[in-house]
């Protein structure tokens, strides 16, 4: 009867601990780093990377970071960047298929396209 117990007492303990695992984020696709991979514009390249706690950050070729927040939703990546009391938003676009960030620029209407890297 004793062993049952035991047995009973870590099933529900597993049981337990599975539960509390917290669910993956709808978001998950998008973190980690993005590379700039084409700037009709000629910018240099450029990263961009999100961490799960949606925080995020530009990277410079000469390695200046800028720190943001973002905000995913169905169709969009809303960057968040504070400099001083001033915000800057950015809104990215990606495909169904969640492989490339688009950022069009509403002064000349090109568009630059970021890829994931490992």
């Amino acid at each position: 009867m004793a062993r049952l117990a035991r047995g009973l007492a870590l099933l529900l303990a597993l049981a337990l601990a599975v539960g509390a695992a917290a669910p993956a984020r709808a978001d998950e696709w998008l973190l980690g780093r993005w590379e700039l991979v084409r700037s009709p514009e000629g910018d240099k390249k450029d990263w961009l990377e999100f961490a799960p706690d949606g925080r995020m950050t530009s990277i410079t070729p000469d390695g200046r970071r800028l720190g943001g927040q973002y905000a995913v939703t169905e169709r969009e990546v809303q960057l968040n960047y504070k400099l001083g009391s001033q915000s800057i938003l950015i809104t990215l676009t990606y495909g169904p298929d969640k492989a490339q960030l688009y950022a069009r620029s509403a002064r000349t209407g090109y568009t630059a396209v970021y890829e994931k890297r490992p």
